[in-house]
């Protein structure tokens, strides 16, 4: 058998979105860190299950939004044509296997979870999406996840819930930013805040969701730091990233969902720092 082309391993790297794999991978070692780990091997199995489930969402997510991405995002694989959907069912079914298989390999309970947790993303794509709000709860909450896998890894899982607290109502604001980017190709497809309700409203969601997230950080996650005025510090840059974020999305502008990932991603080595 043929080995696969640099091109077409390139078009599967961006069809499994592979730096939001990789942040979903980074967040179980967040989530092991605050909880304190002490089995590497554990967390980096967890950390591997996390990137299978994120790169089979996100295949399901594609093959389910063609026709939506031609119009918002006709750079992607399977608009172009760089990858099959053939292809593209095959990959996420392997990357759910291997999820499964290590998550499984962590604890048999942490396994059956995963099949959970890919029953919900397989339902979401072609019908729970098309809901709107609906959809972006359950897929802030799924994304919210690898801080518990990665507490679980470390054997106190219950410490990554004020992590998740924290990152359901951030990864909200980007999930309607996101609606907010795409609300022109997403008209007669799906009622997302913005289609529904329409764009000033869905600014004022991102706006409250924002106001959550900074709640379950003051008192959910504060209180737990040796030094608050040190993770303050430390959250500065992702301070500025959401700042910008929000400006952009009030005032209208594309690309805010870009500054949210910043944000996200500032925020995880921030926690790394504070927790130090």
């Amino acid at each position: 058998m043929r080995a696969p082309s640099p091109r077409a391993i390139s078009a599967a790297l961006r069809l499994v979105r592979w730096e939001n794999a990789l942040t979903a991978a980074a967040g179980v070692v967040v989530g092991a860190w605050w909880a304190g780990w002490s089995d590497a091997s554990l967390v980096g199995l967890a950390a591997l299950a996390a990137i299978g489930l994120t790169a089979a969402a996100n295949v399901w997510n594609d093959l389910a939004d063609v026709d939506i991405d031609r119009v918002a995002h006709p750079d992607r694989p399977l608009v172009t044509g760089a990858v099959s959907p053939q292809a593209a069912d095959r990959l996420a079914m392997i990357a759910a296997i291997g999820a499964v298989l290590a998550a499984s390999d962590v604890s048999a309970a942490l396994g059956v979870c995963t099949v959970g947790v890919l029953l919900l993303m397989r339902l979401y794509s072609p019908w729970i999406k098309r809901a709107g709000f609906a959809g972006n709860v359950l897929v802030s909450v799924l994304a919210s996840l690898p801080f518990v896998y990665g507490s679980y890894a470390a054997g106190h899982w219950a410490r990554g819930v004020p992590l998740v607290l924290i990152a359901i109502p951030l990864h909200l604001a980007r999930e309607v930013a996101k609606d907010l980017d795409d609300r022109d190709a997403d008209r007669g497809a799906r009622r997302t805040l913005p289609v529904a309700l329409g764009a000033p409203f869905a600014r004022v969601a991102i706006i409250v969701a924002l106001f959550a997230s900074g709640i379950a950080l003051a008192f959910g996650l504060a209180p737990l730091v040796k030094s608050p005025a040190l993770l303050v510090a430390a959250l500065t840059p992702a301070m500025v990233a959401l700042a910008l974020a929000t400006v952009r999305a009030v005032r209208g502008r594309p690309g805010s969902p870009a500054f949210f990932k910043l944000a996200m991603v500032c925020a995880m080595a921030a926690l790394l720092v504070a927790r130090a």
